[in-house]
């Protein structure tokens, strides 16, 4: 068992015994010392797994996990109350979950599935080396670089994460379906496509650094994007988005099938920074 599950499991404990011993004057002190202690570690560990992306014009202050979702208690909840038998993959994370189920773990954790332009907005800031964590603190850029390289590298294992974008088909307009920001309040939406959207297949690919830097309005690429080695597939109809790396290359497809999922498959889920 994860460090991290069995101090939750502990705090759950301590919680009770704080409570159940609340007219003991002289071991009730103590107790609330030993969940204070508890609380901090868990928050100062929990919150390095966590970029900050600062607010914007499309969005207020947002935390999100620096690579995918890994399960624990809070995760643990939401799978029980919507019956997902949720775990760790082999990598760390969860795994083995569909695009709906993945948007529904978000909601159920009171954020959002990142979109593409939260995605990619977060590739650019670990690129940078230059990011805080969730309790503000300025994270390692040697870790920010590895995550980028956990997320982006062509490397062993194969792993993927779905993106907060379903693509459908109106008199001949390909539209989009996500979640965002409308005047502070987060709202699923459904609008035409950018018109200056790279709707061509690119392989074997797009530039993944001209991608990060000059994104669509809706976060993909755009019709000047420079040629590179990232494979694009452009959005279809009925499909949704989602980014994938493995030991060949690293892949966009907005042509995913929505059922799909494989053991390497998670989510990454932003959530409104609320400082304490």
């Amino acid at each position: 068992m994860k460090p991290e599950l069995i101090l939750e499991k502990a705090k759950e404990i301590v919680i009770k015994l704080a409570k159940d011993t609340e007219e003991d004057k002289e071991f009730n002190p103590i107790v609330k010392d030993f969940l204070a202690n508890l609380e901090g570690i868990l928050t100062r560990r929990n919150s390095f797994n966590y970029l900050l992306l600062p607010d914007t014009k499309e969005h207020p202050e947002l935390i999100t996990s620096l690579t995918r979702l890994a399960y624990g208690p809070e995760v643990q909840k939401v799978a029980e109350k919507l019956d997902l038998n949720l775990e760790n993959n082999e990598q760390g994370y969860v795994g083995n979950i569909n695009f709906n189920q993945a948007e529904q773990i978000a909601l159920g954790l009171e954020g959002l599935m990142e979109t593409p332009s939260l995605f990619i907005e977060k590739l650019r800031i670990l690129k940078s080396g230059k990011g805080y964590d969730a309790q503000g603190n300025k994270h390692d850029p040697k870790r920010l670089e590895r995550a980028f390289n956990e997320i982006t590298e062509a490397k062993e294992p194969w792993r993927s994460q779905w993106l907060n974008h379903s693509y459908s088909q109106k008199d001949n307009q390909i539209k989009v379906t996500y979640h965002k920001f409308v005047n502070g309040k987060l709202e699923q939406v459904t609008e035409p496509l950018d018109e200056d959207t790279l709707m061509h297949d690119k392989l074997p690919g797009i530039s993944l650094d001209d991608y990060i830097e000059n994104p669509t309005s809706q976060g993909l690429p755009r019709k000047s994007v420079k040629e590179g080695s990232l494979m694009y597939w452009h959005p279809r109809e009925g499909r949704v988005a989602w980014f994938h790396a493995d030991a060949g290359r690293a892949d966009l497809y907005c042509d995913g099938g929505p059922r799909y999922s494989a053991s390497g498959g998670g989510v990454a889920v932003a959530k409104i920074f609320h400082k304490k």
